[in-house]
């Protein structure tokens, strides 16, 4: 359980909220490059909070959702199969802060992107942001930009002008794209756990396992 926890935020961690921004609301089909069992289906967001579903591959865990409360820093993961939930571990949570998906000025991002990997201490492969300029993905108005680490590696990213976030990735490892995006508000049910939920207790867990 806990092995298969750790892939689904590792999975996610390129959708994370990087930085606080005014967020639109919208929903979007979530396509990805990396090849795994686990793969992110469907995003929605709505402020200062994203829901994440996920198909796991695993007919025991069955589809999942995370959501993510930036303005309380809550994460947490639905298990629908089970009719469970868990509150993310903060070792899981951390490393998410490292990617960079809001951006406040999608005509300005560089900055802010290095300044978010310095507060996060990821800065040691840092080696240039370029602003390509106007680009389309999907119909919609973006501005690509270029980043090149120390190693020479090379990630295109995609920030949506409308959106203020990015909707597009490309790199050696894999990278992911929004698409079918429909703006419009959302359901708060979608960012809540269902009450009839019970809490996953980890720790319980671990003990019967000893």
């Amino acid at each position: 359980m806990v092995r298969r926890m750790g892939v689904f935020f590792v999975l996610i961690a390129c959708l994370v909220i990087g930085h606080r921004a005014l967020a639109q609301e919208f929903s979007a089909d979530v396509t990805s490059q990396r090849q795994t069992n686990t793969s992110v289906s469907k995003l929605y967001s709505s402020d200062n909070k994203v829901r994440l579903e996920i198909q796991t591959g695993n007919a025991a865990m069955g589809p999942s959702a995370l959501i993510l409360d930036e303005a309380q820093h809550k994460y947490v993961m639905i298990m629908a199969e089970r009719h469970m939930y868990m509150d993310a571990p903060v070792t899981m949570v951390k490393p998410l802060i490292t990617q960079f998906w809001r951006v406040q000025d999608p005509n300005d991002a560089c900055p802010q992107w290095k300044n978010v990997a310095q507060q996060a201490g990821t800065d040691q492969n840092w080696g240039s942001c370029t602003k390509i300029g106007p680009d389309t993905v999907n119909g919609r108005d973006t501005v690509k930009y270029e980043g090149v680490s120390k190693k020479g590696e090379k990630t295109h990213v995609w920030v949506d002008t409308k959106l203020h976030c990015v909707t597009k990735t490309d790199q050696s490892s894999g990278g992911f794209e929004l698409k079918n995006i429909q703006e419009g508000s959302q359901p708060a049910s979608l960012f809540e756990v269902p009450a009839s939920y019970t809490k996953f207790d980890m720790g319980a867990m671990m003990n019967q396992r000893r």
